[in-house]
């Protein structure tokens, strides 16, 4: 509310009228503080005293919930056809909304856990409906659901379900939610226990994902897991092209693309080892996954959105900062 919106390529030829506000407090956002990050940054250079930058910018404050951000609901303005909510509030709505229908627009392979891509493979909400995002426009009135019904969209991470709200709100549904980080967001979420979770989740994998806050909790309190890292290997050496897949690694940890070598690696381990697994978004990870479990063994875990979300987190979560202590030869890339 009350804010100006002025494009990072623009901000030097509006100087002249941002001046008048060099000694007041001023507070920059983009989506998520990259941008933000690198103009309160120019600004600090030439003179402003107090430029504030808004951490996570408008992604962390959809994510987070009255607890985190009080005034969220006196500051932001949206004219969404949906309101997000983060999976702690997902959690809430559906225990206590017993008219409340929940749509899965992922494709028929996902939702029934038999994608050709593993990591796509993680289960439904119990009582979702599948309907395609593809199909979605023209099978929803086929399901005959009341225009007065209270609906919770998700897919997979959060990217695609907010795409097929316009649809709903067209057709004159009102209450429409968006599942912010999509299943795979709930299945990780630190903040639900793993009986919340199977409350919530039909078929979901063998092995636990893990968010940047309950990967630290583990690395905390299970030394030396074996930990495994399948990025490819320019990105495990810090010689990708693409400088932003530059992010050090994991201190001892094993690279392991694929789970053709892993047969010497576990021969030694008993059942209680501890392993980690992470990547860079390929299906690797999951893969090797289901392989230890495969093996029998049961505390298995892969730490969701890959090894960016972790570092990020570090960076830039409170709670999280203690985890660079688990990083390696990241030192000058960040």
């Amino acid at each position: 509310r009350g804010s100006v919106n002025i494009t990072i390529d623009s901000v030097p030829a509006h100087l002249y009228e941002l001046s008048k506000y060099k000694d007041q407090p001023v507070f920059i956002y983009c989506s998520h503080s990259q941008r933000s990050r690198r103009v309160s940054k120019f600004l600090a250079e030439i003179g402003f005293k107090k430029i504030y930058n808004i951490n996570g910018g408008m992604t962390l404050l959809n994510e987070s919930d009255a607890s985190d951000f009080p005034y969220k609901d006196k500051v932001l303005i949206t004219n969404l056809a949906y309101k997000n909510i983060d999976s702690k509030d997902a959690f809430h709505l559906i225990k206590n909304t017993p008219d409340l229908v929940m749509i899965d627009i992922r494709s028929k392979a996902e939702f029934a856990s038999s994608d050709s891509i593993q990591q796509n493979n993680i289960g439904h909400l119990k009582n979702a409906i599948n309907i395609p995002q593809e199909i979605f426009a023209k099978k929803i009135d086929s399901y005959q659901i009341s225009t007065n019904s209270p609906v919770l969209l998700y897919d997979l991470n959060g990217y695609n379900s907010m795409d097929v709200a316009d649809i709903l709100r067209a057709r004159g549904f009102k209450n429409i939610y968006n599942l912010f980080e999509g299943l795979e967001g709930i299945e990780s979420d630190h903040r639900l226990t793993k009986n919340q979770v199977n409350e919530l989740v039909t078929g979901a994998p063998a092995y636990e994902m893990l968010d940047p806050v309950s990967c630290i909790d583990l690395l905390s309190h299970h030394p030396n897991p074996v930990i495994f890292d399948t990025r490819p290997a320019d990105e495990f050496n810090n010689k990708a092209s693409m400088g932003h897949a530059n992010l050090g690694r994991m201190k001892g940890a094993i690279h392991l693309t694929s789970p053709d070598s892993l047969e010497n690696i576990i021969l030694q381990k008993d059942r209680s080892t501890y392993f980690l697994v992470y990547g860079s978004g390929s299906d690797s990870g999951a893969i090797l996954c289901r392989e230890l479990v495969k093996k029998g063994f049961p505390h298995v875990y892969l730490l969701s959105r890959g090894l960016y979300q972790f570092v990020w987190s570090t960076a830039n979560v409170e709670n999280c900062k203690t985890g660079k202590q688990f990083l390696t030869d990241h030192e000058g890339l960040y």
